[in-house]
């Protein structure tokens, strides 16, 4: 496969939170079949890797979480921060709780 067709993707910038297994990270950019982040948390390429994006900002009232599994294509190092693009294999949705009831 070359660049461009690893690229195909379209690519949306975006600095999101993002929770690991042993750690956080902030994104940097994503498409639907990978993601981009930094972390300060060391990671082997070619590992497999979950992670979960809280997105808040779609109803307040009842955040979702993206739960996702993918493998690492590479690592960058520059300085304290890791750069980490994984490849996305399988996501799913997760609702955070019920609304909260308004007393009326």
């Amino acid at each position: 496969m070359n660049e461009s067709e690893k690229r195909r993707a379209t690519r949306h910038k975006g600095a999101l939170s993002i929770e690991l297994e042993e750690g956080k990270g902030i994104t940097r950019d994503f498409s639907d079949s990978g993601i981009f982040f930094e972390t300060d948390k060391s990671i082997t390429p070619g590992q497999a890797i979950e992670f979960t994006i809280v997105l808040k900002h779609i109803d307040p009232d009842r955040p979702v979480r993206l739960k996702c599994i993918g493998e690492i294509v590479r690592v960058e190092e520059s300085g304290q921060k890791i750069g980490v693009a994984a490849a996305i294999k399988s996501y799913s949705f997760e609702v955070i709780g019920e609304p909260e009831k308004k007393q009326g």
